[in-house]
């Protein structure tokens, strides 16, 4: 993504254009007085004081890019005891530390995940406020990293033709200006490619945001990733990009594109510094990064679960984050994995709170905050550690002249075997692979 990176600091000053749109903010009656007024003790850490052991699973937490003291925000999903799934959208200040529902939204779809945000300063009815744009995935079935179905290899059709097209339903993205009755949502649909859209998601990663007003324009292009079940039944990354106008508080553009897709589980999805998007994939045996889907972009590959260490056992990351240059990643079983680009595979991480990280991650910079496997509603804050990377090895044979090897590529070349096992893996998930 070739976009030039906006400071939401400065995003948060040019939004006091955000003028007479929505509903205002809640504040403190006429009536009330000081001693009126109860003002409890601030939580030590984030916590979501209604959170129902055993019925509540969290599902997405982000920290709006760049802000100062700005809004943690989560979505919870809750299952009551009829089975019944809903989902709410919350937001924690960083002064009280505890997540309230954001007033006045209804999520109406059976399944969300993740959220991404921006922070927002504005005037809304004559009332000076300090909000958040949230972005959420909306769908109407339960994803295949949710125990729904998983495509076997080979029973997918061409592109050209959707899998039981009638009875699918696109997913949404939807959009809220917290404190506000600003929302909109959106089917996540490429249309260049026909009648061709996601039916659920699995990730929101790798938001960045430009500024067009030296284009004349008083608005900001928007722009990330979103994994998920494509109308084919394979997993594809899309690109998301929209034009949000900041004077008129709408979205007056959306484009979604899809970029690639396979037939295995993809996850979670970030931002590549380098390149484009970097994201997670399982297969039954093995757990991936890629940079592109196909063998010339394996980042990351092991031959097991790295948060269990169970052999032949691939992990299904849920969330990844950077901080700095290293790239975080936790799934549902408690730790957190890093990863050793240059042994070409996770590792887990010791010596902190973050050994009971589960489920979400949210970054500020060098400040990281996840899920509390052990004590769930609240999050665990730490600074992020250093991700250790693998020395590069010198071989030196005894008739030959000594070379620096690199672990990355012998961890992918290091024999033939091992290398026609990856490609047919991946030659089964539709990917093309060459064995050299």
């Amino acid at each position: 993504m070739e976009l030039n990176k906006l400071t939401l600091a400065v995003l948060a000053a040019t939004s006091m254009t955000l003028v007479g749109c929505g509903g205002g903010s809640s504040s403190s009656s006429d009536d009330e007085t000081g001693d009126d007024i109860v003002t409890p003790d601030p939580l030590a850490v984030y916590t979501d004081t209604a959170w129902s052991l055993g019925a509540d699973e969290l599902v997405g937490l982000t920290y709006p890019q760049n802000a100062t003291n700005g809004d943690m925000v989560a979505l919870k999903r809750s299952t009551g005891s009829d089975d019944s799934i809903s989902h709410t959208l919350m937001v924690a200040p960083a002064a009280t530390k505890e997540f309230v529902a954001v007033e006045g939204v209804a999520l109406e779809k059976d399944y969300y995940r993740d959220v991404l945000a921006l922070p927002v300063s504005g005037t809304v009815e004559g009332e000076e406020i300090d909000t958040v744009l949230i972005a959420t995935c909306g769908y109407e079935e339960a994803s295949m990293i949710e125990g729904g179905e998983i495509p076997m290899r080979g029973e997918v059709g061409p592109r050209a033709v959707a899998v039981e097209e009638e009875t699918q339903t696109p997913a949404s993205l939807e959009i809220y200006l917290a404190g506000t009755d600003i929302s909109t949502s959106l089917d996540i649909n490429d249309e260049t490619e026909g009648n061709y859209f996601l039916v659920d998601c699995h990730s929101l990663g790798g938001l960045s945001a430009s500024d067009l007003s030296s284009k004349g324009t008083d608005a900001y292009e928007v722009d990330f990733f979103i994994t998920g079940k494509d109308s084919t039944g394979e997993v594809a990354v899309f690109e998301a990009s929209l034009i949000y106008n900041y004077e008129n508080n709408e979205v007056t553009e959306s484009d979604f594109a899809v970029l690639e897709s396979i037939e295995e589980i993809l996850s979670a999805v970030a931002e590549d510094p380098e390149d484009d998007f970097l994201v997670a994939m399982t297969t039954e045996r093995r757990t991936y990064l890629l940079s592109e889907l196909k063998e010339a972009g394996i980042e990351l590959n092991m031959e097991s679960n790295p948060f269990t260490s169970e052999a032949e056992e691939g992990a299904i990351i849920l969330d990844l984050v950077y901080s700095g240059e290293n790239l975080l990643a936790v799934s549902d079983d408690a730790g957190l994995a890093g990863a050793d680009f240059t042994g070409g595979e996770y590792v887990l991480l010791s010596g902190g709170d973050f050994t009971r990280c589960v489920d979400q991650l949210a970054v500020n910079g060098t400040t990281v905050w996840c899920h509390d496997s052990t004590d769930e509603g609240k999050l665990i804050e730490f600074t992020a550690p250093t991700v250790p990377q693998s020395d590069v090895v010198e071989e030196i044979p005894e008739e030959s002249p000594a070379k620096a090897v690199s672990l990355a590529a012998s961890s992918y070349k290091a024999s033939k075997e091992e290398a026609e096992q990856i490609k047919a893996e991946l030659e089964g998930a539709g990917a093309e692979v060459e064995v050299k």
